[in-house]
């Protein structure tokens, strides 16, 4: 090996071992799974947890009482704690992430046998007229034909609600998926009512199935 090529080898050797004493020490630093169990599970956060949870329903009890879709035919409450990502050693201007997070979504199933067009054209203010214009738009170029098609959305004015539906054909991709989540949690529950009912059976219903979404942070640990 030339002697400028082992400079070069022995500076890169000295940044990946840096590196990844930085990577160890944030391993050092950063809270285990353990205690941020315990945390998620603590009486404070239980009582942020349902003080969420209570507003989240009053909301979803006034969107029941009020939609022109009748009410809810399944109703979901995801509860999650997961880790954040922690900090960005190469960007030490990047934001500082929690190291977890709290929130809730609760998600509202409805069946609507009306074209999903006309559907998205006679939502109210509510909801945001650039991301109604984007579902539109999916149909007009006929999106959901693609190989890579994605699930259709519109968001709310002010932020804080989704409102999901199966795109037309067999993707599996643009399909509602049921809610429980699938990957590894500190904490998380997962409670639907009626319990009994599922997203496959909503679907054999006329109509397009439609999931509006209802979703709010209730508390976080910062970052280290």
């Amino acid at each position: 090996m030339t002697p400028p090529l082992r400079r070069r080898s022995g500076r890169a050797a000295s940044l990946l071992f840096a590196l990844l004493l930085a990577g160890a020490g944030a391993c050092s630093e950063a809270p285990g799974h353990n205690e941020l169990k315990r945390i998620a599970t603590s009486d404070e956060v239980r009582e942020k947890r349902e003080r969420a949870e209570r507003e989240l329903r009053a909301r979803a009890d006034e969107i029941n009482s009020s939609s022109p879709w009748g009410p809810a035919l399944r109703t979901t409450v995801v509860d999650t704690c997961a880790r954040g990502g922690g900090r960005n050693y190469l960007d030490q201007n990047a934001p500082k992430q929690p190291a977890m997070y709290c929130l809730i979504r609760l998600h509202l199933y409805f069946v609507v046998d009306r074209p999903v067009p006309q559907v998205l054209q006679n939502l109210p203010a509510t909801w945001s007229e650039g991301s109604i214009r984007s579902a539109l738009k999916y149909y007009e170029n006929k999106t959901y034909e693609q190989p890579h098609a994605f699930r259709p959305s519109v968001a709310s004015v002010t932020g804080g609600m989704l409102l999901f539906w199966d795109a037309p054909g067999d993707n599996a991709q643009a399909k509602i998926p049921e809610p429980c989540p699938a990957r590894k949690t500190v904490f998380s529950t997962c409670v639907s009512a009626p319990a009994e009912v599922t997203l496959a059976e909503l679907r054999e219903r006329p109509g397009t199935l439609f999931e509006w979404t209802l979703t709010t942070q209730y508390h976080t640990v910062p970052g280290r």
